[in-house]
């Protein structure tokens, strides 16, 4: 095998193992991209929540937990 085509087999090689990394990348990008999709609808489920707040709720400093 000539110093050519040994320089071509690695190169290929390396090439195979960047498209594994990039297969694996795009799984776990992936993953989070579901996790995040998640997060956001719980962020504005949490807004919709504070927004409609009843406005006949004591300030903090009078709404004590029932033992106090």
């Amino acid at each position: 095998m000539s110093e050519l085509e040994r320089r071509l087999v690695e190169l290929e090689i390396r090439s195979e193992e960047r498209r594994a990394d990039v297969e694996r990348l795009e799984t776990f990008v992936g993953g989070y991209e579901g996790r995040i999709q998640v997060l956001e609808a719980e962020v504005r489920r949490l807004r919709e929540l504070l927004t409609d707040r009843p406005e006949a709720m004591p300030p903090p400093e009078e709404d004590l937990p029932p033992h106090y």
